[in-house]
This record gives structure tokens, sequence and C-alpha cells, in this order.
């Protein structure tokens, strides 16, 4: 798998699954400060973190567009 792949898994994904990663979503923004405090900052400047973070803010934008 690709980072892509995540992508185009969110734009295919059903209302259930599209839930799924917004809780996801939700959970890792409130947790990634107070848990996510290496000086190296891979929660920034980590491109899986990053693809991640933009898939997880893609189904929480379908979501409410639904």
């Amino acid at each position: 798998m690709e980072l892509q792949d995540i992508n185009n898994f969110i734009q295919t994904a059903n209302e259930d699954q599209l839930k799924a990663f917004g809780f996801l979503g939700q959970w890792m923004a409130e947790n990634v400060p107070k848990y996510c405090n290496c000086p190296s900052k891979c929660s920034q400047n980590c491109e899986l973190a990053k693809a991640l973070g933009g898939a997880l803010q893609a189904a929480g934008q379908k979501l409410q567009g639904q």
C-alpha cells in the first residue's frame, strides 16, 4: 500500500467508516499535544503522520458534507 491509498479509501468510505475515522481524528487532535512531545516533532515532519492527519481531516469534512 502507498500513502495515497488511505485517501482513496476515504473517498469511497461509507458513513460508519467515516464516523470511525472522524472519532480517531478527534481523539488524535486531543491527545497528540499531550503525548507527542519529543524534540523530533515527528507528528509534524513524518510523511506517514501527515498523510494520516490529512486523511482524517478529509474524512471529517466529508462526513460534515453528508
